[in-house]
């Protein structure tokens, strides 16, 4: 059986208690958690587990393994007490949920697409996008403008699943898929910057989005 992913249910869930259904060496699966396993360009979450540090989170078909530091003294059937590092999921949240923003923007200041789902982590989102000529820096600036105005309007953010597929949605922007995990409104992001990062090959350019508040 699937465990209940509680990361969905209240991405703001930072402690809570799990049943350990299995382990093999360091990886535990547990019968519902709040790590967020790595995927769709989102990082894994890290924590505890029963005091024992989490490195890793993956999800394998219907399971999702927890990676511990060490070979834990558990036993299946146990109940644990779990936390994942809050700090960190709350920053990669923050930085998600501003990664869509930026795509809207660019795509109506440089009428560009990505070509990668991108990587987000609790420093910042590197996306990837197609540029046929260098990158204007003056527009990149408005690209930063714009993208902190929508972010101060403080607007509600919709996530909601449909059978398989997980949506998001803010302001009068489409929805996009998205299986990751958001904060409910964009004031909670904050003011952000937008910058170029190192290129990553010909006709593309990296642009990375950082958080200027803690």
């Amino acid at each position: 059986m699937a465990p209940r992913k509680l990361y969905y249910e209240n991405p703001y869930l930072g402690a809570f208690n799990a049943k350990v259904m299995s382990i093999s060496g360091r990886e535990v699966v547990l019968d519902s958690t709040a790590f967020f396993p790595s995927g769709g360009g989102q990082v894994c979450d890290t924590g505890e587990i029963g005091g024992i540090r989490v490195i890793a989170v993956r999800r394998i078909g219907d399971n999702i393994l927890h990676e511990l530091e060490r070979v834990p003294d558990l036993a299946v059937g146990q109940e644990v007490q779990c936390r994942i590092d809050w700090e960190k999921r709350y920053r990669t949240m923050r930085l998600h949920s501003a990664a869509h923003v930026v795509y809207y923007i660019m795509k109506e200041v440089f009428k560009t697409e990505p070509v990668s789902p991108g990587i987000v982590d609790d420093r910042k989102d590197r996306s990837d996008y197609l540029f046929e000529e260098a990158i204007e820096a003056g527009k990149l600036g408005l690209v930063t403008a714009k993208v902190n105005e929508v972010i101060a309007k403080s607007l509600p953010i919709d996530v909601w699943q449909e059978g398989d597929v997980r949506y998001w949605r803010t302001g009068e922007f489409p929805e996009m898929k998205c299986a990751g995990t958001h904060v409910r409104n964009t004031g909670e992001i904050g003011p952000v910057k937008v910058l170029r990062g190192k290129k990553p090959g010909r006709g593309r350019e990296r642009i990375e989005t950082s958080l200027l508040a803690p």
